[in-house]
């Protein structure tokens, strides 16, 4: 006979593990990405999903970087090649590549292309650089244990950047 289920217990249990979520402190926490041989990072509260690529249908008369609007759950967003963007080429489409997308309070149906996704970082453990981005929608950079550079995106910055919206060629 199979074990008996309280559900009472099972209740409490779970409103204890939601309590715990809410209160845990993820200020450090940021989603790592690969554009080109870049590290990036954004904030998990900035990003809306991360989803392996569908279809993209080109746009005639657009820049290169703009690789054209795929439909996501009945939504046409606005494709954009980060890398090639910002003049590191074209990302060569395999497997590994994803679309990050803005969360929704931004008010802009775009999703990035990216290389590959990395995984939640712990920007707390980082380092923080002194040196500001290139560009104006990178927050901040840090040196993770090995040395190696992360830029933190700022997707507001990026998203109501003139040369980003403008897609025309």
């Amino acid at each position: 006979m199979g074990k008996k289920f309280n559900l009472r217990e099972f209740q409490t249990q779970l409103s204890q593990q939601l309590l715990a979520a809410a209160t845990r402190d993820n200020t450090g926490s940021r989603l790592g990405f690969r554009v080109g041989e870049v590290s990036w990072l954004v904030s998990l509260a900035d990003t809306e999903e991360v989803i392996p690529v569908p279809p993209i249908v080109k746009v005639p008369g657009a820049r290169r970087w703009f690789r054209g609007v795929a439909n996501i759950r009945g939504n046409l967003y606005a494709v954009s090649d980060f890398a090639d963007f910002m003049g590191q080429g074209v990302t060569a489409e395999h497997t590994e590549c994803r679309l990050l997308i803005p969360h929704h309070d931004f008010g802009v149906n775009a999703a990035l292309l990216v290389r590959s996704a990395l995984g939640l970082r712990n920007v707390s453990r980082y380092q923080l650089r002194d040196e500001p981005g290139a560009q104006s929608w990178v927050a901040r950079q840090y040196s993770d244990e090995a040395g190696a550079v992360w830029c933190d995106l700022d997707f507001g910055q990026l998203l109501g950047n003139a040369d980003f919206l403008m897609v025309e060629a």
